[in-house]
């Protein structure tokens, strides 16, 4: 089988590139490095891709998203918007394209050209306004100060909700929009607002939709499912940090027939976000690992990690 994965760095220039996985032969081969958008965010990059059509796919970086061709691996459209701040995850159902916004708390929807349908706004307008305008407190290091000049769309802000991933899911669950809240560990409908699963115990991250099931993973390496019925239930599946050599934030899944791919990614600094880790952080990397579903048990572990840092978000088939 043949992935597709997005791959950004921490270090350096900011980086965005797309390398492809033979899951067979182990071959890893870079298709193309991203052209710059003169709109780069340090540490910020390339973090989800997914299939229009046959020859074509839709991507986002930090605050761009772009139509790609697949035989060329050329961009053939970019949307910029100056409310775009940390884009997250990108899919496709139907005509429609649905946007975790992270950095400004929303759900944006678009056509198949990029065009603008509906924002899905989880915050008051007054504090969309204040957070745009820089005017939130802020703790540590990492955000930017609210008093920077820095432009929002550039500006790495304070979230309340943390959209990580959003996917829209058809008659099984009412066409519902659903997204995973990191801050909040529970998985919503987009439209309302409200939980519809239980509390997770730890920062939920993808969604994946297969077969009777929808399942997610934590940061921490679990891997839950449920049932296709509201409320969902999640119960573990898979306990991957149990069993596997390495360790590192656990981002991006893909279901198949005979396998989960699960993506993770290697840790620099340790924080709050980070009390599950139990091993040094020198022992962490960034890969894919491949767990057989009929044995569950880890069969490969392909690794991209990088000098610089690489960063995995999300993970695809090639067709």
């Amino acid at each position: 089988m043949k992935l597709l994965i997005p791959i950004s760095s921490f270090f350096g220039a900011p980086k965005s590139e797309l390398w492809q996985l033979d899951t067979e032969t182990k071959e890893q081969r870079l298709l193309t490095r991203l052209p710059c958008s003169g709109q780069e965010v340090a540490g910020k990059g390339f973090t989800s891709l997914a299939w229009i059509n046959k020859g074509q796919l839709v991507g986002c970086d930090y605050n761009r998203v772009f139509i790609l061709d697949r035989t060329q691996c050329d961009l053939v459209k970019i949307r910029q918007d100056n409310q775009y701040n940390d884009l997250h995850h990108i899919s496709v159902e139907g005509r429609k394209i649905y946007l975790a916004n992270t950095g400004r708390d929303c759900i944006d929807i678009l056509d198949h050209q990029l065009r603008p349908v509906e924002r899905l706004d989880f915050l008051p307008d007054a504090e969309v306004s204040a957070r745009v305008k820089g005017q939130y407190d802020t703790e540590g290091g990492y955000y930017d100060n609210e008093s920077s000049t820095i432009k929002f769309n550039l500006r790495k802000v304070p979230d309340k909700w943390h959209l990580n991933h959003v996917i829209k899911v058809g008659e099984q669950l009412g066409n519902r929009i659903i997204a995973t809240s990191f801050k909040q560990q529970y998985l919503l409908d987009a439209v309302s607002r409200k939980s519809i699963s239980n509390d997770l115990p730890y920062q939920p991250h993808d969604g994946f939709v297969y077969g009777k099931f929808i399942w997610i993973t934590t940061v921490s390496g679990q891997i839950y499912r449920a049932a296709l019925s509201i409320p969902l239930h999640f119960e573990l599946f898979f306990d991957l940090f149990l069993f596997s050599e390495f360790k590192g934030w656990c981002r991006g899944l893909l279901v198949t027939e005979d396998a989960l791919y699960v993506g993770i990614t290697v840790i620099h600094k340790e924080s709050s976000r980070t009390l599950w880790l139990n091993g040094p952080i020198e022992d962490t990397r960034t890969g894919i690992y491949r767990i057989d579903l009929r044995s569950l048990s880890i069969d490969s572990f392909y690794d991209f990690s990088h000098q610089c840092g690489n960063r995995i978000f999300s993970i695809i088939g090639d067709h």
